[in-house]
Formats: C-alpha cells, structure tokens, sequence
C-alpha cells in the first residue's frame, strides 16, 4: 500500500522538442540512406550466388567474386562511417550540454540583449520630452481592481507569486513599453556590481532547472527575452517557436561551442528556465486561432513555467481561463491622468501655448460632448504623442479636434490624428529635401505596412524583402551563373557523346538544358529556399584558430589533415593519375572552404549592427570577397572528394587480380564504373530518386559543379588523350570559381536585396533609392531603428498606413498552386537524371574517334609558289613524278624540283600524314608515340652519310632537324646535302625536305625551316609570323 499524504502538483507534460531539434532525426529522414545500402548488399548477394557474366567492353572484369567483396566493403565502410559521426556527434551534443558551455550561452545572450534593449529607440520616444508614467492596477483574483499604482515593474514582477505576468491595456496604452521596461529593469539586476560577481547563467551542477518560479541558483533570475506573438502558428509547439525564434535572432549567442545546433541550445535554455520568455501581443495573433494559441500557451507552460504575456484587454478576456488551470498575475494599464496629459502636452504651462485653450476645455468635461471624447483619446500615450507631433507646425491648430459635429466618435478622432501626424510628415517640405512627391512617398510606407501586416511582422528586415518577389523573379538572378558556366561548356567544346548524342545534342547543349531545368526547378519549388543572413568578414585571429580546432581531438585531427595533404600532393608528382589529381584537389578545396568560412565568415549580428546600410554594407563585402565559398555544399564536395578514390579502389581491385593490365588506372576505373552502371540500371533508379528526395534544395548548386566533373571524366577517356591542356584546367577553375561568385551574390542578403529593390521599383511599389528612403522615414519617425532593421513606430501607425493601401497591392504574391509539390519533385528528379546524363552517360562515354585535326590541304597547296620561284631561279616547276631518293622509306606527296637541261640542282619536297585513333591509343598520343621514335632516324629519309639529328624550338607541338647527304636517283647518282625539318602538331606530321647542289649544311637547314613555318602556316596548324623573310635563291 501506498499511501500519499500531500499532492502538491501532478504534472503531465509532454516535451514537444529536445535537444535533436533542429537536425535530421535518424529513420524519419535518412531512411533512403539505409535504402541505397540494402540495394548495394542485395546486389552483392546476387553476384555472389548468380555470378552473371557483366558486359564489361572496357577489359576491366575484377569477376564477381572481387566486386562482390568491393561492394561489402564498401558497405560496411560507410556504416562504420555513419556509427562514427553519429558518436561524434552525440559526443558533441554532450560537450554542449555541460553547465559551462550553458553558462557561457546565457552570458553572450544577457550581453547581445543589454546592447538591443538599451539602444531601442522606445526609449527616446518616452524620454522626449519628459517620460510618461504610465499607471497600472492589479487586476484581484475575486474579480475586482486594485487602485493605480507604479514603480518599478521588475520589484512589482519579482513579488508575484509564481511569476506569470499578464500585461493588458487598451490599443496604444503602452504595453509593448512596459514589456521593454520590465525587460530592461532585469537585465540591469543580472548585470554584476563591482565585475567580479558570478558568471551569468551559472545553473546547478546537475544540469536540472531550479524549483518553481525560480530562477538558475545564481540569485539573479532568468534572462528576458521578448519575443512578438504576430508570427506564431499555434500549430507548432509553443517552446520550440520560441526556442527557433530566439536561435534565428541570437545565433552567436545560442552557440555556445562550433558545431552546436542553436535551436536546441535555445530549447535547453527554456527548458531549464534560464530564459523568461516575455510574449508580446497575445491580440496580434489571427482572431481564428487564438482559442488555440490560449490551448497551446496553456499547456506550454504548465509546470509552472515563467512568463510574461502582454495582450489588448478585450481579446485576453475573451479566451483567458481560469485561475485554477493557469495560474498567473495580471495588470491593466491606467489610461493617462489629465495632469500628466498637461505636462507632456503643453510642459511648463505656458499660457499662450495652442494648447492651452483646448487643455482648459477638457477640464470638467460633460459625458458626450467633443472636449470629453478628446479628453478620452489623449488619455492613452499613443494618442498623445500624436497629437502632439501633428499639431507642432504654426499652421497647425488642435482646436479643430473639438469642433461641434466634426467627430461623432474616439475613433473619428483618432483617425484625423493619425493622418495629421502622416501629413504632417510627408509635407510639402519632405518633396524639397528629397525630391519624392509627398502622397508617392505616403503610398510607398504604406506598400511596407500592408506587406508587414499581412505576414504578421514586426520588424523590416532589409535581408527578407525577396519574400515579397514572385519566386520566377527571384530565380532570373541565378541566370548570370548559368549562362556563364553554359558559355564555358561551348569554350571547352567536349563533343557529342553518348545520351545526349543519341539524341542529337552536344554535351553543352545538353548542359544548357540541366541548366534549363534548375532555373525552373527554383522557379517552381515548392519549398522556399534557405535564407543566408547576413554576413561579415572577420580578422582569422589565434582565438578564431583555436576555437575551429579546440581540444585535443581537433588539434590531432588538424595535424592529421595537414599531413594527408603534404604526403598526398607529394604523392601526386610523382603520379601521372588524373583522379588522384581530382581527388587531391577537391579535398584542398575542401580543406580551404572550411577554413574560410570558419575563420575569416561568420553571420552578422542584425540586432547589434549600427545601422541597416553598415549591415547592408558589410554582407556586400563579405559577398564579393567570399561569396564563391557557399555554392559547393557539403553533399557535392562529398561526391568531389569521395569518387575519385573510390574509382582508383576499383582499379587497385582489379589490378590486383589482373597484373597483366596495361590500361591506365584512369581509363580503367571509369570504363569499369560506366559499364557497372550501364549493366545495371535498378542502381541508377535507386541512386536518383535517393539523391532527388534527400538533396532536392542543393540541386541548383550541383549543377555549377557540373563543369569540374565533366572535364575530368573527359579527361581520362582515350579521346580526349592529348587534347585536354593545362589553358584548358586554368580556364575551366577560373571560369567555375566566377560562376560560384555569381551564384553566391544571387542568393546572398545583399543579392536578394537588390533583386527586390529592382522588381519593387520597377512596379512602382516602393522607390529604387530604398534604404535613402527607409532612412529618410527614420528620420522623419515613422519608423524607428532597432540595430539593422526597421520597424514601425507603433503597430496601430502601420496599421493605418495599410488600412489605406489597395487590396490587390496586400495580396501575398508568393501563390500556391495545385500539384506544385508533384511538379517539384518530377524536376527534381529530371534534374538529377540529366546530371547523369551529362556526366556518366555523356561526357565519360567519348569514344575513339579522329583527332582534333581531321584533314589536311594537299602537300603542294602548303608550299608557297613565289618561294619556290625563288628559289629554283623561275624554272618550270610543275610537281616531278620522278622517284625522290635511293634507299629512302619516306615518300612525299610532292616534289618541287628544277627542270633545266643539266642535271637537278634544287629539290623541294613536302609531305604530311593524319594519325588516327588505333584501338586504346588516341589519335594524337599515337602521333606523339611514333614522332618519338622517329628522332634519331635520318636514315629514314634516305640519308646515308654526314648526317646530324636534333630537336628543333617554335615549331608545332615538337620538331625534329635531320641534315646528311642523300643519293638522288640521277645520272650518275649525285651525292647531295639536304635537310629534313619534321614537325608534330596535335596529330599530323608534316615533312619538308630540302635539297641543293653546292650548298653548306647552313644553308638547307635556313631554307628547309623557312619552307616548314609556310606549310605550317598555311595548314591553319601555325599563326602568321610577321616580317618572315622568304628563303633565298642561292647565289651560286
């Protein structure tokens, strides 16, 4: 039995989010992962038992048993891969959730909130030009009130019994001020006396939260944190909202340690009541569901969870419940002693002040009449404030606000207050300081109030202002980096190659249409794309360094990756493997980004920026300089870095049970991967609905990576031997890193920026100079700053500016429509399957085909017919048919030669082949292969004594100079000098031999050079040289 004395409290709460908010849950999002691994052992276990014979043409058969064991291998590397992060991080999330690191949280978040609250302009609003007191009473739990009292807010806050705070009060009374004051008032008591006091935020050592109503045991209470009800969905939980909510605007401080995720640091934060939450504008929230957020709210905080909720009186009544079920204190803001309307209306009591007569009318006024509904609207602040700064200028007079019959009611009243405050304003003054027509400029701030309204904001961020931009709009600013990568697809000319070759396309036009495709698959995505906030670009300091690889782990793990890259570039010069080279590269690349956005990037703080143009100023900087580092997100540089090694593992399988293969490692692993691929197409099925579900909003970025995978898949095909130069990498980096740079200003916050200052301009909804004329309404106090971002005066000013904006002009553009969703993801898809094509299936597959030199003009059309004039002294010197040499092997296909009745003293002879592919070898490495063998064989050419070989400089690719005599088959079998100048470009060989009686060996190299560079020339293998002197007839 038993049995229980005293229930205090039964609590029955369900935690709507923990410390894994805000990361992909293993088995809700990572099942295509376990997926794509099934399908690869299932694929094994058929090998292993069915062993089917594979179609491989490209000789690389590492046999069923090698793939099978590869496959596993594989397998099982990346399982004990994933149990290894996911240790890391669960090692991490401990790390995080120690009582220093949630200490360290709270204190950058009481530090990043007292710099916030202290500049908020609110404060200047009440202070100028004498603070208003504004009274409260203490609503009785009986039903009744208590009589006006002030003070401090925060002692008043500090003396309830389980501190829950309902603020309520009329529209305008001041609620949102005082929520700021209380706000304030206990930042200033955490704030240590003498800077030797505790540390902020330093909880119990058990990791629990304190007992009910308290706050951390450091004596100094939770930290206040205001957070604007008008963009609450109560259907998510009322504590993970939050905890998002304070994550998004404090995300320095909500990162106690790299690596750990804001979100739930801000929920562990709540949840141990290191934070008191204040909930500004219960009324805010849509009329249809805050039955719900009252539910919602309710069961938030059971469990006696502090808060502090601020509300209109009339909309907290209708839906507050009792007291028995949601315990809490309420106050209801006073409306405004006539004295106090005195003093701030008219300070001092003048007597010849325009307010004085209307002042003294107010007096005593009888129920009903004009000085009675003017006495009740000024007796809330906001009134007053703008009846006093409409009514300032000499022309103005508020004694037409008590005319007979002007206003039947308040709300007449407060009407004409808020549009002689707006006139006041935008007067005609503002069009002389500015230029802008006062009612355009009226329009303008109202477009922002109707757009702000209608998303329940409260503040203007500059950053968010694309959310306003139809997404078709917004997708036209990537169209510079796609264009730009497409025209570096037509530079590089790859050819035409499988899949799209059997349809007719090159490799860039199919490019084009992937491109094409991820235009409008972010045209048409169904989900919005993740906002980049705004930037800044940081000194890399040793407290940076330290704090990127802090602890013994990262330092080791530091030094590790220093060292793999010094051993693996050490490695790739001693190597001819391009996908070494490849893989080496993209993990330097890896290695840099990370560096660069650890140590010189981090996201600016909106809230503690000076001003919106010096946040707009310095994401610009950050964008420009380091822009190009955000296009490649961590599942492409995977695939950049991952596949090259894998494929090179494949090739050292096979090697190792083939030792007789001769085909490069390059060559053979890819063949082997497209054929795999090819033999087996369930694989492809399941790697592209995996890739499309898991990364369908990385696909545009993936499509600019595209170039530097295509390139190196060319690269190692036997087509592409030879023809692929070092111009060719530089450029294809270079042009990359410029598309990278575009694609990261498009979708930076200076980017989206200026797409919707552009667009807003264009349809004439606000001005093209936007932050001159967001600043201008600062000045002028309709809107007032709060660290980077602007905000409306007060919620009724936006209001009524929207009030008066067209219908269609609040309609949201950013429209729905049916089967969006289906379409999405058909282009994901289609997205990923034309990579594929344009990758595996097309730029891997080129073939051998002819070399980059196709065919050449006819060796006598390469000569040059006023040189041979010139040289044979004008004699008729139509093409000899007559054998050229005795013992020679090489035949030209034209000989030039003087046909006097003496015996032949000049010879000129010219020939020229195309190499074309011979089974694995390209055209052009054969030509390379045989040119090399042909070096040191003048005998070739028929020269038999006196003979000299040499490289020659400045002609082609290379060249090779044979001098020596040569028996002619003349009369008498004359023994002549000549000169053979052999040249090599791409894969053609053209021959000039040159032959004269009488000459020194000096004079056949002069002219046999000078007759090679004209048939070069003249072949389109050479440019023109300036000022080359045409050979010489010999003297003789």
């Amino acid at each position: 039995m038993i049995q229980i004395a005293h229930v205090d409290r039964l609590e029955l709460a369900a935690v709507t989010g923990g410390p894994s908010d805000g990361h992909r849950r293993l088995g809700a999002e990572s099942w295509s992962g376990w997926v794509a691994g099934l399908a690869g052992a299932a694929l094994a276990v058929i090998l292993l038992f069915a062993r089917p014979d594979l179609a491989l043409p490209r000789g690389l058969d590492p046999g069923p048993g090698a793939t099978v064991r590869l496959l596993l291998t594989v397998i099982l590397g990346l399982s004990a891969g994933r149990w290894v992060l996911l240790r890391a991080r669960g090692r991490r999330m401990r790390r995080w959730l120690s009582e220093p690191h949630l200490a360290r949280a709270v204190e950058d978040l009481t530090d990043d909130l007292s710099l916030r609250y202290g500049g908020d302009e609110r404060w200047e609003l009440i202070r100028n030009p004498e603070p208003i007191e504004v009274p409260w009473r203490e609503e009785e739990r009986g039903g009744g009130t208590g009589a006006p009292c002030g003070g401090s807010i925060a002692a008043y806050f500090r003396a309830t019994p389980a501190r829950r705070l309902v603020i309520t009060g009329g529209p305008g009374a001041g609620k949102s001020v005082l929520a700021l004051r209380l706000a304030a008032e206990l930042l200033q008591e955490r704030q240590p006396c003498d800077g030797q006091g505790p540390r902020d935020g330093q909880g119990p050592r058990d990791g629990r939260g304190p007992r009910d109503g308290q706050g951390p045991r450091d004596g100094r209470g939770p930290v206040p944190v205001i957070v604007p009800l008008a963009s609450w969905d109560p259907r998510e939980g009322l504590y993970p909202w939050i905890a998002r909510h304070i994550a998004a605007e404090y995300a320095r401080a909500c990162t106690p340690v790299t690596g750990a995720p804001p979100v739930a640091v801000a929920l562990v934060l709540l949840r141990t009541r290191r934070i008191l939450p204040i909930l500004d504008g219960f009324d805010e929230i849509p009329a249809d569901v805050r039955k719900r957020a009252m539910r919602r709210l309710r069961e938030g905080t059971k469990g006696g969870f502090p808060f502090v909720l601020t509300s209109r009186q009339d909309e907290y009544r209708e839906h507050a419940p009792e007291q028995n079920v949601f315990a809490r204190s309420e106050i209801t803001l006073c409306p405004l002693a006539d004295s106090a309307v005195a003093a701030y209306l008219n300070p001092g009591g003048r007597p010849m002040s325009r307010w004085t007569e209307v002042l003294s009318r107010l007096e005593g006024a009888v129920d009903g009449t004009p000085e009675d509904r003017l006495r009740s609207v000024l007796q809330v602040p906001l009134m007053a404030n703008l009846a006093r700064e409409a009514f300032s200028e000499e022309d103005t007079d508020p004694r037409e606000l008590l005319v007979p019959g002007a206003f039947v009611d308040t709300a007449a009243i407060e009407r004409r207050l808020y549009d002689a405050y707006l006139d006041a304003i935008y007067s005609p003054s503002h069009e002389e300081r500015t230029g802008w027509d006062p009612p355009t400029a009226r329009a303008w701030a109202g477009f922002l109030a109707a757009r702000m309204k209608a998303d329940n904001l409260e503040n203007l961020a500059w950053w968010r202002l694309d959310e306003h931009v139809p997404r078709h709009v917004r997708a036209l600013a990537l169209v510079p980096a796609f264009t730009l990568s497409v025209a570096l697809m037509v530079r590089l000319d790859l050819g035409s190659w499988g899949r799209p070759a059997d349809i007719g396309l090159s490799l860039w036009q199919a490019y084009a249409i992937v491109c094409a495709l991820a235009l409008l698959h972010t045209a048409l995505s169904a989900a919005d794309e993740e906002l980049r906030p705004p930037q800044q670009i940081v000194r890399p300091t040793g407290t940076r360094l330290r704090e990127a690889v802090r602890g013994r782990r990262g330092r080791t793990l530091a030094v590790f990756i220093a060292a793999c890259l010094a051993a693996g570039w050490a490695t790739t010069v001693s190597t001819s493997s391009g996908l070494w080279l490849w893989a080496m590269t993209a993990i330097t690349w890896v290695t840099v980004r990370w560096c660069g956005r650890r140590l010189l990037l981090v996201a600016d703080d909106p809230f503690l920026a000076r001003s919106p143009g010096a946040l707009l100023r310095s994401d610009r900087r950050a964008t420009i300089v380091l822009g190009w580092l955000h296009t490649a997100g961590p599942p492409v540089l995977t695939v950049l870095c991952a596949a090259p090694l894998l494929l090179l593992g494949i090739w050292f399988a096979a090697r190792t049970g083939d030792a007789y293969a001769v085909s490069s490692a390059d060559e053979s692993a890819v063949g082997f991967l497209v054929d795999v691929l090819t033999a087996s197409p369930f694989i492809i099925a399941i790697a592209l609905l995996n890739g499309a579900w898991s990364y369908r909003d990385r696909l545009v970025p993936l499509t600019l990576v595209l170039p530097l995978i295509m390139l190196p898949l060319y690269a190692v095909t036997p087509a592409a031997q030879g023809a692929v130069t070092t111009g060719d990498w530089a450029f294809t980096v270079l042009a990359t890193l410029v598309c990278w740079l575009l694609h990261g200003t498009a979708v930076s916050a200076w980017g989206r920026f200026q797409v919707a200052r552009l667009y807003l301009a264009a349809t004439g909804s606000l001005p093209l100079r936007l932050m001159a004329f967001l600043k201008d309404a600062h000045q002028r106090g309709v809107l007032r700053q709060s660290g980077g971002a602007y905000s409306f005066r007060h919620i009724e000013l936006r209001d009524r500016l929207a009030r008066a904006v067209a219908a269609e002009t609040r309609r949201d553009v950013r429209r729905q429509f049916r089967g969006r969703q289906l379409t999405s993801g058909a282009l994901a898809l289609t997205l990923i399957a034309g990579s594929y094509a344009v990758t595996l299936e097309g730029a891997a597959q080129a073939a051998l085909v002819t070399g980059p030199v196709r065919s050449l003009p006819a060796a006598c059309s390469l000569l040059d017919g006023e040189h041979i004039a010139e040289l044979t002294g004008g004699t008729d010197t139509s093409p000899s048919t007559t054998p050229t040499s005795v013992l020679s092997r090489w035949e030209p296909g034209c000989v030039m030669a003087e046909q006097p009745s003496f015996p032949r003293t000049v010879r000129i002879e010219a020939g020229t082949r195309v190499f074309e592919p011979f089974f694995d070898l390209s055209a052009v490495t054969l030509a390379s292969r045989q040119f090399a063998s042909w070096r040191n064989s003048a005998f070739r050419f028929g020269l038999v004594t006196e003979t000299d070989s040499r490289s020659l400089e400045g002609f082609g690719d290379e060249a090779h100079l044979h001098t020596g005599r040569h028996l002619v088959d003349d009369a008498g079998r004359q023994v002549l000098l000549a000169a053979v100048v052999e040249v090599r470009k791409d894969n053609v060989v053209i021959t000039v031999r040159y032959t004269e009686e009488h000459a020194d060996r000096e004079r056949v190299t002069e002219v046999a050079q000078a007759l090679a560079r004209t048939a070069l020339r003249k072949a389109g293998l050479a440019p023109a040289a300036p000022g080359t002197p045409a050979p010489q007839a010999s003297p003789g």
